[in-house]
């Protein structure tokens, strides 16, 4: 009974107050988290707008960037293309000059052969006639010609071969630039697809609130944190961008300068030729002056021959008739000399000097002289002879020079080189006969 009576005492502890008082305190904690709750749900509604507005922002940057990075590949691509055909066709061009320029080297192996074959002609003709000469002259002046013709052509296709050489390297540089680009602009277009599926999937899923369907600003986000990255993104893309534009700039300098090199290849292949026609004219020209001026000589000194030759048979003539003279005066002489030795035979009276004595005397010294002087003459006569008949063969000597070398000159005028298995032979073909 006393403990029940103390569990009734401790269950009237509180007052009415206090009870209220308890109850209200209650309330107002509720009201109090209420109203926290509320704070809660509007501010995460807010967060939830922004989320959905920062993120709709940032799909919208990131397609832009995806976008505008596709768009620049596109256009870089297609002017490393351009550049790419444009390098091929300068390229191709560039190895038909140089074929061109090999051409033009080896047609001059023909007249240089010409030129050395003639000069090594002329080497063989008689010593005499081995003159420096107009001839000589202008073919050595040919042969330099033709071998400082060869040289240059020689470096003009070194050149020519070495800027081919750099446009492969500049079009292996773009086609391999070209390849890393095509690589990462299918890598780009997945990506922006996909960035393009996915943003129409947040937004079916979280469709934009109100605020944000008028214009959602990037203002509202936070970022700073990105600002660098950001810079140094787009600094690498122009960077890039750069690159590219230097790679092209490069590579049509360099198609320009096989330009150049082109043109000066084909002029120097135009010049070559007119310089190698106007010393083989030089040279044929001068040849047909000696050949003219040989035969010339020929026919002076044939003409020399000849006179000679009649001289020699004047002299002969003379000659004959001056032995026949000293022969015709033995017969005074033995006469004189009988009619003498008969008239010793005469009586001592009557061997006197008479005028037949002195006749006889005077005739015979005559004679003796006559005979003495034509002796004189016979001998000068055969000296002169001698000399002719020397004069004669050293005109004759001079004049199978002069045609030996005439035919020498006709053969190196008349001259077709003609290549056979390799090596240069000659087919000859004298435009005279002159061997008469």
């Amino acid at each position: 009974a006393r403990g029940a009576r103390g569990a009734r005492g401790a269950m009237s502890m509180h007052t009415t107050e206090e009870w209220a008082l308890h109850s209200s305190h209650n309330m107002s904690q509720a009201k109090a988290a209420q109203s926290g709750a509320r704070g809660q749900i509007d501010t995460s509604k807010k967060s939830h707008e922004t989320t959905v507005s920062n993120n709709l922002t940032m799909y919208d940057a990131l397609h832009s960037s995806m976008a505008q990075k596709v768009k620049n590949s596109y256009r870089l691509i297609e002017k490393l293309q351009k550049r790419a055909e444009s390098l091929e066709v300068s390229m191709q061009k560039t190895k038909v000059a140089q074929g061109h320029t090999e051409q033009a080297l080896k047609d001059k192996e023909m007249p240089l052969q010409l030129c050395c074959w003639r000069l090594e002609q002329r080497e063989k003709r008689p010593l005499r006639e081995q003159v420096r000469d107009a001839v000589e002259v202008a073919l050595e002046e040919e042969k330099g010609a033709l071998v400082d013709t060869q040289r240059r052509l020689g470096e003009a296709i070194r050149r020519l071969k070495a800027m081919t050489q750099e446009l492969q390297q500049s079009l292996d540089d773009v086609r391999h630039d070209v390849e890393q680009k095509m690589q990462a602009l299918t890598v780009d277009e997945m990506c922006l697809r996909s960035t393009e599926r996915s943003m129409h999937a947040v937004v079916e899923r979280t469709p934009p609130p109100a605020s944000a369907r008028s214009g959602r600003s990037p203002n509202s986000m936070k970022l700073s944190r990105h600002q660098v990255a950001l810079q140094e993104s787009n600094k690498n893309e122009v960077v890039r961008q750069q690159e590219c534009e230097r790679m092209n700039k490069a590579a049509a300098q360099r198609e320009e300068a096989a330009k150049v090199l082109r043109e000066e290849s084909a002029k120097l292949i135009m010049r070559c030729a007119q310089f190698q026609a106007e010393t083989l004219a030089r040279s044929e020209k001068r040849m047909q002056e000696r050949v003219q001026d040989t035969q010339q000589m020929r026919r002076r000194l044939d003409q020399e021959v000849r006179f000679t030759q009649a001289e020699i048979d004047k002299t002969k003539n003379t000659m004959s008739e001056t032995r026949y003279q000293i022969k015709a005066l033995e017969e005074p002489i033995d006469l004189t000399s009988s009619c003498a030795s008969w008239r010793k035979q005469r009586s001592s009276k009557e061997h006197i000097t008479d005028p037949v004595s002195t006749a006889l005397q005077q005739h015979r010294i005559t004679v003796l002289e006559m005979q003495q002087e034509l002796v004189g003459h016979h001998q000068h006569e055969k000296s002169h002879l001698k000399e002719l008949q020397e004069r004669r063969e050293r005109l004759k000597e001079d004049l199978r020079d002069k045609t030996a070398s005439l035919h020498i000159d006709l053969n190196c005028l008349t001259h077709e080189a003609v290549r056979l298995n390799g090596k240069a032979s000659a087919a000859l073909d004298l435009a005279l006969d002159l061997r008469g």
